[in-house]
């Protein structure tokens, strides 16, 4: 028994060892990519990639455990001589993807995933970015490696196993269970994903520790071709039904604001659609922000899930039926964003959720796409982290979401809004609506104190959910009614209360602010401000997007789109045309930008 533990053991280290290794070097050869990132934040990136380090040694033990296992069977079990092709085949894949990765970050910029798989069938064009030389070099090391690799495995592995009791194989069980939690990431509520590696305010020292092994195989079961999706009309004919629907337009018809550069606070509330927060019993205090700020009384949310109306609310992306983009980092990464935006106008930029900021690729998201500071639950004191989902509002909405610098632009995410709804607080005997009375709660306290501080005149506070819940027992989340959102503008930059009924979604927001900012909204192609003065001229529509059909909102009513049957219900021959000409737009701009 203790002849086995003494292979598997040293094997699971000799593979973090290597990934260290590996991680040392591909800093040492990208150093001119570091762009100011600090040594101590470099070597910072050894320790915050150990966990992907881990799930993936986890992964390749796998086997050579399988083997362990079934050497109980056998008198004399020749494992150095088994394990040696599987030995072979990891070396070659793990040189090769560690030298491709190294090589190539200095001129991509970017981690290998699956998606650079497709070059793997042209190499020429995978290597197109490289001189000769530096080829023929790259395959030498690439063998070099290979070989020490072997080695070392080798040296790891006894030449044969001798027999032992079947009790021993049952004293091993445990171990199965330590390697799959390894591969899962732990016992916390996200899985093993990419997002695990990034910590850090510099995309060099998240690259950095990223195991490129472990990003490419898990990319590799989330790659879709979105462009061969809904890929149904001439381009010509897409672009003739859309007309100029999604056309930039930065004009002002109305200004909202006093100021064109306020401090700017973020609030996302979780599930809070109209049908639940819609009654101020349940939400006085966002009742009375309709009174006192811009309430947007006809907004829309683009999808049903936290992962896509975050992409909605800051990126401007449509929401995709069939799959989401934050899942997705070589797409995600590439979004424009709010938070982009304002920093290079200048701002801070910061967001804070209370729960794992890992969870779905957030954390990799909101790095990636202009967030200076990102702060999980893991930021606060354990003694906060009370909730099912981690801190509980009242903790996460406080002063301390406003940063130091100036001007700023702060992202506030809840969470107590969210099944199993336990909050803090009971005011109401229906515990959903229970849940959403005490977040409205903790948001007007945070509104009381901010408008008693000099920083109010300056402020614009933006409350938005990322999404609807369904209201009543048996409701479907696609019905649209769950899309129907709140918006409010209030703070002491807007120029005075009003109701804006025009149709829209939460995606509108990007280009409606920034519009209102006088900054560029050209990248946000599918985001519209709807204070431009072609806006209500246009025909005026949102859409909502859940598992595998779109919601099409006009104001004549909505007509859903099942994606399975390519069928609009109630049938109507334009509104299926330009609902299939939009999908097809949407799924080929998203497959472009894994080519920025």
């Amino acid at each position: 028994m203790k002849q086995r533990l003494r292979f598997l053991l040293p094997l699971f280290l000799l593979l973090l060892l290597l990934f260290v290794v590996q991680k040392g070097v591909f800093m040492l050869y990208n150093m001119g990519m570091a762009n100011g990132a600090p040594f101590l934040s470099c070597m910072a990136s050894l320790w915050y990639g150990l966990r992907l380090d881990i799930a993936t040694a986890c992964y390749l033990i796998i086997l050579p455990t399988v083997v362990v296992l079934i050497s109980f069977f056998f008198k004399k079990f020749p494992l150095r001589k088994v394990l040696m092709p599987y030995y072979i085949l990891v070396a070659i894949v793990l040189s090769l993807i560690f030298v491709s990765d190294t090589i190539l970050y200095n001129f991509w910029g970017a981690k290998l995933d699956a998606n650079d798989l497709i070059y793997a069938a042209k190499p020429k064009d995978m290597l197109a970015s490289l001189p000769i030389w530096a080829t023929i070099l790259a395959f030498i090391v690439v063998a070099a490696i290979v070989v020490g690799h072997v080695l070392l495995f080798r040296w790891v592995t006894p030449r044969d196993l001798k027999q032992q009791s079947l009790w021993g194989a049952i004293v091993l069980l445990p171990l199965a269970a330590l390697i799959f939690l390894g591969m899962r990431g732990g016992l916390s509520e996200s899985t093993a994903n990419p997002s695990y590696a990034y910590f850090s305010k510099y995309p060099f020292c998240n690259h950095a520790a990223l195991n490129p092994a472990f990003n490419i195989f898990h990319s590799l079961f989330k790659v879709q071709d979105l462009s061969k999706e809904f890929d149904t009309l001439p381009d010509e004919q897409v672009d003739l039904l859309l007309g100029d629907s999604f056309e930039s337009d930065g004009t002002l018809k109305e200004t909202l604001l006093r100021i064109d550069r306020p401090n700017v606070l973020l609030i996302i509330w979780e599930g809070a659609g109209m049908g639940m927060v819609g009654s101020d019993t349940v939400a006085p205090n966002l009742h009375q922000y309709m009174r006192d700020g811009v309430y947007f009384s006809n907004c829309y949310a683009n999808s049903y899930r936290t992962d896509r109306g975050l992409i909605s609310v800051l990126s401007g992306w449509l929401g995709l039926p069939t799959t989401t983009l934050m899942k997705r980092p070589d797409l995600c990464r590439n979004l424009p964003s709010i938070a982009s935006s304002l920093k290079e106008a200048g701002y801070s930029t910061s967001i804070t959720y209370g729960g794992d900021i890992d969870f779905t690729n957030m954390r990799l998201y909101f790095s990636e796409t202009g967030f200076s500071s990102v702060l999980g639950g893991d930021a606060f004191p354990s003694s906060h982290r009370t909730g099912a989902w981690g801190v509980p509002d009242h903790y996460l909405l406080t002063p301390d979401l406003i940063p130091a610098e100036r001007p700023f632009f702060s992202t506030a995410l809840t969470l107590s809004s969210h099944e199993p709804w336990e909050v803090p607080m009971h005011r109401l005997d229906d515990y959903r609506r229970n849940s959403f009375a005490y977040t409205d709660s903790c948001i007007g306290a945070l509104i009381s104190d901010l408008k008693a501080t000099p920083l109010w005149d300056s402020l614009l506070v933006i409350i938005v959910p990322d999404h609807g819940i369904p209201f009543r027992e048996g409701m479907p989340t696609s019905e649209v009614s769950v899309a129907h959102i709140p918006m409010l503008w209030l703070g002491g930059a807007i120029r005075g209360p009003r109701t804006v009924d025009l149709l829209m979604n939460q995606s509108d927001l990007a280009a409606t602010l920034l519009a209102q900012m006088h900054l560029d909204i050209t990248p946000f192609v599918f985001s519209r401000n709807v204070f431009g003065t072609k806006y209500a001229e246009r025909k005026p529509f949102a859409t909502h997007a859940v598992k595998n059909r779109l919601n099409y909102i006009i104001p004549e009513g909505c007509a859903s789109y099942d994606c399975v049957t390519s069928t609009l219900d109630p049938a109507n021959p334009d509104n299926q045309r330009f609902v299939e000409a939009l999908l097809q737009r949407v799924y080929k701009t998203s497959a472009a930008l894994s080519s920025h």
